[in-house]
């Protein structure tokens, strides 16, 4: 089963858009993946995916650390997304991502910013020999962002553009999987979803704890959100996993 037809399935059966990002952090590497664990347990009816960063990867390691994670969220029918941001030239991007695939993991996020050749055609390469998919970072959700991905430009054709939207036709040259564009920014979510059209998934972080909110990132054409802290953070997990998930129904 593919990665889009593994969180198609969790979202219809559990009726969300909820990708759950497990960003954590502990001292105690043990506290840390039994509260990861936790968190997963009671908030998987809720979500459909699961997001680890290189906060878990650093304090667990990938072996008997984050594997572990990642075969939990798949016994609760939940793909795997690692949120590597893979930026480097081809042969160290096609290192990390192989151990990531050992790993477990269904998808990875990559920076096209590094460009295809020599950066990431042996990601998407890799990734296509192994069934994974390959989600492209296009805005982040943070207000620095500002800064690079709105910046203006010119595109090949010598047309005055932006880097996003730049970005956002990599992404459907490349054949990604998935695009990440913030949930703080839905005039930019619009603006993607018009230039990589309906079938290319919009995933956008940024809901709550960075103010985004869910319903306008959703109506502006996001099909998943991603929410760590605000689940994470909260006395009751799953309970604030479901008030996510309502939110975005």
């Amino acid at each position: 089963m593919t990665f889009e037809e593994m969180i198609r399935r969790a979202s219809e059966t559990n009726r969300s858009r909820i990708v759950l990002a497990l960003d954590l952090e502990d001292p105690d590497p043990d506290a840390l993946l039994e509260r990861s664990s936790r968190i997963l347990r009671e908030s998987g009816e809720y979500v459909c995916a699961v997001k680890i960063n290189r906060q878990l990867v650093l304090a667990l390691g990938l072996r008997n650390g984050v594997d572990k994670l990642v075969k939990f969220a798949h016994e609760l029918a939940l793909p795997s997304i690692m949120d590597a941001k893979l930026n480097d030239v081809g042969h160290t991007n096609e290192f990390m991502l192989r151990s990531y695939i050992d790993a477990g993991f269904d998808a990875v996020i990559a920076s096209p910013l590094v460009g295809w050749e020599g950066g990431l055609d042996s990601v998407f390469g890799l990734a296509k020999s192994k069934g994974k998919a390959v989600i492209l970072l296009v805005y982040m959700s943070n207000p620095g962002a500002d800064a690079l991905y709105s910046l203006r430009t010119m595109s090949a054709m010598g047309k005055p553009t932006q880097v996003f939207e730049l970005l956002a036709e990599m992404a459907v040259e490349w054949k990604a999987n998935g695009v990440i564009v913030g949930a703080t920014k839905p005039e930019i979510i619009s603006r993607v979803r018009q230039l990589v059209g309906r079938e290319m998934a919009i995933f956008s972080p940024g809901v709550g704890a960075q103010g985004g909110d869910a319903r306008s990132a959703v109506e502006s054409g996001s099909d998943y959100l991603i929410v760590g802290r605000s689940i994470y953070t909260d006395p009751i997990p799953s309970a604030a996993a479901k008030r996510y998930r309502d939110m975005a129904l």
